[in-house]
């Protein structure tokens, strides 16, 4: 599959060309190849590299915990006094702000109310 979609070009034969000398020309490039790649790597598909689809699937939770994190600078408070307010046990909040863990649906509940209660009060 061809991922730009240009026009496939091929070169001429030594045949083909009117001196009938050896053609200097190299061989098709690497996007005018027809066949299959080599590996799954080639083909550039997200679907394809499952870590891929793992960032992409916890995107929205990252983003949420990127303005958590900013939030609580801005309010300059600790994790412990964080971890308090929202109602979770310091360590757990810990391991969600270093990204070691993924809050789970009533984790990230739970910090998007934090997130709104406290951005509502800032501005």
């Amino acid at each position: 599959m061809n991922p730009f979609n240009y026009a496939r070009h091929t070169t001429p034969n030594v045949s083909e060309t009117s001196t009938g000398s050896p053609s200097a020309r190299p061989g098709p490039l690497p996007w005018q190849r027809t066949g299959k790649p080599e590996s799954a790597s080639q083909t550039n598909q997200p679907e394809d590299d499952p870590r891929l689809v793992a960032m992409e699937r916890y995107e929205s939770k990252r983003r949420l915990i990127r303005d958590a994190k900013a939030l609580s600078k801005l309010r300059k408070i600790t994790q412990g006094q964080m971890a308090e307010e929202i109602g979770v046990p310091r360590r757990t909040l810990e391991e969600w702000l270093q990204f070691r863990r993924m809050p789970e649906a009533p984790g990230t509940t739970l910090i998007r109310r934090w997130v709104a209660t406290h951005w509502n009060k800032m501005s």
